[in-house]
This record gives C-alpha cells, structure tokens and sequence, in this order.
C-alpha cells in the first residue's frame, strides 16, 4: 500500500467510523481490489506510528491550554474482561484523546497535566476532584439532568418539589446567560442578578439536605461541596456553562465503537486514539483530514523531514 491508500483507509476509519471489515468491502467494490482483513489491520497499524509525534504534539499543547473540556467514555477491548476508557481533552483548536485502562484520577491527570493551570469544564465525576475549586467548571447540563431525577421522585412530596424548584433555578441561569450575552442586560445587571440567583439557590440546595429520601439529599449535599465550581464562569467569561464541546468531539468515538464492536489489541487502541485526535482536531480548524494525515504518512515514507502540520511548535 502507498502513502494514499493507507491515508485512505485511516479517514474510513478516523472520519467516517467504518468496521475494517466495511473497509474492506468498500475498497473491494471501489478499486476492485481484495485486501484481507489482517492486511487493513497492518496498514492501520502502519499509520499510527506515523502519527505517534503529531499526537504527542497534540498532547502537549492540549496541557497549556487556558480552557480544557474534558471527557470519558467506555470503550471495548475485546481480548480483555475489565472495561477500558475512552479519554478526552478539548480546547478553543486542539482535540487529544487517549484509550486508557480506567476512569481514576491518575488518568485525568495524565491527560490534562498534573500541573495544569487552566480552566478545566467537566461533569461530576470524583476524577477532576483534584482540580483547584476556582478553575474548575462543572457542566450546568449535568446538574439539571441529576436534578431532574429528583423533580421526577416517585415518592412527591418535599423530594420532589424542591427538585423541582432547583431545576427552574437551573434553568434561570441559563436564561439569565442568554440576556446577557444578547446584550438584554448589562454587566451589573446580569452579575447582580446572578449573585441573587446563587444565594437562593444555595438556600435551597440546604433544605434539600434534609428531604426524605437519602440519594437526592446526598445529591444536594454534594453540589453544595463544590458549590464554587458551579459559578466560576462568573469569573471568566469565555467559559460555557455546559461541557457540550467535549461531548460533540468524543461522539465519534461512541460511533466508531458501536460500528466496530471495539478493538482486538495495545495497537488498535492506538491507532483509534491517534487518527480520531487528528481527524477532530481538523474539524475544528476547518481543514482536510485526508490532506493533513497524507502529508504526514508521504513525508515519512518518502523520509523527508516530519512535518509539523498543526503548527504546534510554536506554542
């Protein structure tokens, strides 16, 4: 195979998350050519050490950063019992993923760097705990999804009702933002009717404590515990409120995995966390991934100098 064909079947898979078996049959039907499914396999395999210093790269600048959205996902290894994880890191041009065997904290900070000094925007999972309160968001889609499920209490009564009242709350800090950013309400108005919003809203989250039932009062206890990392976007107004820009970048991967069935070995994991950190990233800078993934693959096959394709050197 030549450095086209392999740069081919490496946006099959990156961009549009086709099986190698697809792969194979759509080459069959395409070029008339039979390549075996080992064949495919190597090729992938080929590829992904091609990209071994762009995904560095990648990793690298994704770690200095000023604004992180990060995710995980599960991912299928299918010569392994214990699930595995699908890691990803976002910014404003850069996108880094990474299949790693868990979902702890170590693996956060690996991603994101045990030094990092952004500003992460994340769910509620306990693997960011370690993140400073102050430069840590959570995503405001999580929490009226949770409250929500306490809104929807089988049991009614005062579980439900405050639920419900925190969700319209929620909601408000949405709607408040959207004004805002309409040019509805100036500065003082959108920060003072945020900080008013904030107090009832702890008020509530307090006598939510104290309901019946033990899972939403432990629910209300916790969002209290990291009430700071629900308004840092007061502080910083670059920060979304939600973590849909992660969400948008790992959907590929949940694609891929459905579509594949997961992956058979260290270098099909790899290969997936390489060609989807490029072929996103591309996304978001609006350029070609075939264009960009051959000019790699041609200048090492060709030996000619590594081609820094993102520009990454001089961040």
């Amino acid at each position: 195979m030549g450095p086209n064909l392999l740069s081919y079947i490496s946006v099959l898979t990156g961009q549009y998350h086709l099986s190698i078996r697809k792969i194979q049959s759509l080459l069959q039907s395409q070029f008339g050519n039979t390549f075996s499914t080992g064949a495919i396999s190597e090729a992938q395999g080929r590829v992904s050490n091609m990209l071994t210093p762009t995904h560095q790269a990648l990793h690298n600048a994704i770690k200095k950063a000023p604004i992180v959205h990060v995710d995980e996902t599960t991912h299928n290894r299918n010569d392994l019992a214990q699930t595995q994880w699908v890691w990803l890191a976002s910014s404003d041009d850069i996108v880094f993923q990474k299949i790693m065997s868990s979902r702890r904290q170590e693996c956060a900070q690996y991603i994101m760097g045990k030094k990092f000094n952004g500003i992460a925007v994340t769910d509620q999972c306990a693997s960011y705990n370690w993140i400073d309160k102050n430069k840590h968001q959570f995503c405001w889609a999580h929490i009226i999804r949770n409250l929500q499920k306490m809104a929807d209490y089988s049991g009614k009564g005062l579980t439900a009702k405050i639920g419900e009242k925190l969700v319209l709350m929620c909601k408000s800090v949405f709607r408040i933002q959207h004004r805002y950013q309409n040019k509805e309400l100036t500065e003082k108005q959108y920060h003072k009717r945020m900080k008013r919003l904030r107090q009832s809203f702890n008020a509530l989250l307090l006598k939510g404590k104290a309901v019946p039932c033990k899972r939403y009062a432990g629910r209300c206890e916790f969002i209290l515990k990291h009430e700071v990392s629900l308004w840092v976007f007061l502080s910083h107004p670059d920060i979304p409120l939600t973590n849909n820009e992660a969400e948008r970048c790992i959907r590929g991967s949940v694609i891929l995995r459905k579509n594949s069935y997961g992956t058979s070995s260290e270098r099909g994991d790899q290969f997936r966390s390489r060609v989807l950190s490029i072929v996103e990233t591309c996304k978001k800078r609006k350029v070609s991934a075939l264009d960009i993934i051959s000019n790699i693959v041609g200048a090492v096959i060709r030996r000619e100098p590594y081609p820094d394709v993102f520009n990454l050197e001089k961040i």
